[in-house]
């Protein structure tokens, strides 16, 4: 039985990826999930199948589940608990499940996703499209096929990555540590490996200097796409000088400071919600602009919890509210902003 590997963080290939929304710029937001299955195959290893057990109250009308690990040590169970949410398809299957990976979260399975970052990915021209002047994804954009890859240091993330189904760079966040070989890329949580790609191993440094091979005519495909995007985004061709990584983070910084002006310009329309908070605030944060033309605002619970920073979350909560008012029941609605302002006053608090 070994508690520190409760913690410990889940491999990439235990990690889920979706959608959760697309901005007017054609940029995705991509959310970070573990799936139950996860919780159970890493309660298994860490203290065995016969020393962890879980069982489910109603308590207020909500659904608790319980997570309780013997402590040999002490003699007694030790119990975790937290509340889920209703899924879209399966109400009650799907509050079971919320309940239980919620619970387990606080045994510190997967903790780390909460220190994820904003996975931001521009979408390519046949990705995204607008249906009624809102943007969805097309069938074209293949999350699922995706490859992903990890790195952790002193047990928090320090590197990730994503590559597309044609192995092209798509995601890159922090920095790589020294690699003799090329990384292994996994494909989420539950997919099948897809078919290997060709690829040129990366450029990493090496303990011996080497001499510099110069291939004449090569094409470096990924700054060939940079300098599109960087094109595309300030109408002129990047300096030559400028590396890979510099055009990339200016194109990304550039659409942040467009989203924030899109922001002030919907302060007024965003000041007339009603959600009540014992603070607000105007300033605008880096969260893009929620577009969720397909959804449900019922899917938006599993994200509440990963806000840590009150100004940040409240204007979060405020797009959502925005996003959904004209297509969501008023039910629905006002049980979003419930859950909403007890998470703020635990933020608060």
């Amino acid at each position: 039985m070994n508690f520190n590997e409760l913690s410990r963080p889940l491999d990439i290939s235990d990690i889920d990826f979706r959608v959760q929304s697309i901005n007017n710029g054609g940029y995705a937001t991509i959310l970070a999930y573990k799936d139950a299955r996860v919780d159970m195959a890493r309660l298994d290893a860490a203290v065995g199948s016969l020393h962890w057990q879980r069982k489910h109250e109603i308590i207020n009308g909500n659904l608790y589940c319980h997570v309780g690990i013997f402590n040999v040590a002490i003699g007694q169970w030790v119990w975790k608990c937290d509340v889920g949410t209703e899924s879209m398809t399966e109400a009650q299957k799907g509050q079971s499940s919320d309940s239980f990976k919620r619970a387990c979260f606080n045994w510190g399975i997967g903790r780390e996703l909460y220190d994820y970052p904003m996975i931001s990915v521009k979408l390519n021209e046949n990705e995204w499209t607008k249906d009624g002047g809102r943007p969805k994804q097309t069938f074209n954009l293949k999350i699922r096929d995706w490859r992903w890859y990890s790195e952790f240091t002193d047990g928090r993330l320090s590197f990730l990555a994503a590559k597309d189904e044609n192995g092209k760079l798509r995601f890159k966040w922090g920095e790589i540590k020294p690699q003799e070989k090329e990384p292994e890329y996994k494909p989420a949580s539950g997919e099948a490996t897809p078919e290997p790609v060709a690829e040129q191993p990366p450029v990493v440094e090496a303990a011996i200097e080497k001499p510099i091979e110069i291939k004449i005519n090569e094409v470096d495909e990924e700054r060939e796409q940079a300098i599109a995007e960087y094109k595309a985004v300030f109408g002129k061709s990047p300096h030559g000088r400028m590396s890979t990584d510099t055009m990339l983070n200016s194109v990304q910084e550039e659409f942040m400071r467009l989203n924030k002006l899109e922001e002030e310009a919907n302060k007024k329309r965003l000041e007339a919600l009603e959600i009540t908070t014992e603070e607000d605030t105007d300033e605008p944060i880096k969260e893009p602009e929620v577009e969720l033309p397909e959804a449900s605002i019922k899917d938006m619970y599993e994200t509440i919890e990963m806000f840590k920073e009150p100004k940040q979350f409240i204007q979060w909560a405020k797009d959502i509210v925005a996003a959904f008012e004209e297509t969501e029941s008023e039910e629905n609605i006002e049980e979003f902003k419930t859950l909403c302002n007890a998470h703020y006053k635990n933020l608060v608090s």
